[in-house]
């Protein structure tokens, strides 16, 4: 098991049952043609559909790895999962957008043909304003290296 197999297993089950989502973080990036190493895999999702995707995960073998908490400057909850195949290990980060603009990341988010049907990934301009908006160190590399991207 690695990262992006488990990414496309997550994607191809979010497309079979319809959940609208945006692929934030490292792999969205990746997408944009910015690579960056990541541990783990950021999907924002609706409030609406939280307990659709957790079914999904734990019928792929992840479960909640830590509580849910809530990033009070972003209105975005973290919720943790991980499976576990002994050497390796996977997480996924699911992010609850609580505001307007989380669901208009998620509504005009961009789409990937592969070859068991599309991914959903956030815009560049939809990533670097969710990174604005948490601003971490990590976060101003990625917005300094899209925003170069742009030019």
């Amino acid at each position: 098991m690695n990262l992006y197999d488990a990414f496309f297993d997550v994607a191809r089950q979010l497309q079979q049952r319809q959940i609208d989502y945006a692929v934030v973080g490292g792999i969205a990036l990746a997408f944009h043609d910015v690579p960056r190493l990541t541990k783990d895999i950021d999907i924002l999702i609706k409030p609406e559909d939280l307990e659709a995707v957790q079914q999904i995960l734990e019928e792929l073998g992840y479960h909640a790895s830590a509580p849910p908490w809530t990033f009070r400057k972003t209105r975005v909850t973290l919720h943790r999962f991980l499976r576990v195949e002994e050497p390796a290990y996977v997480f996924i980060d699911i992010l609850v957008g609580h505001e307007a603009h989380h669901q208009a990341i998620i509504e005009r988010a961009l789409e990937e043909l592969w070859a068991d049907g599309t991914v959903r990934f956030a815009s560049k301009k939809d990533l670097i304003w969710m990174k604005r908006q948490r601003g971490s160190d990590q976060d101003q590399v990625d917005i300094r290296r899209l925003d170069h991207d742009e030019g």
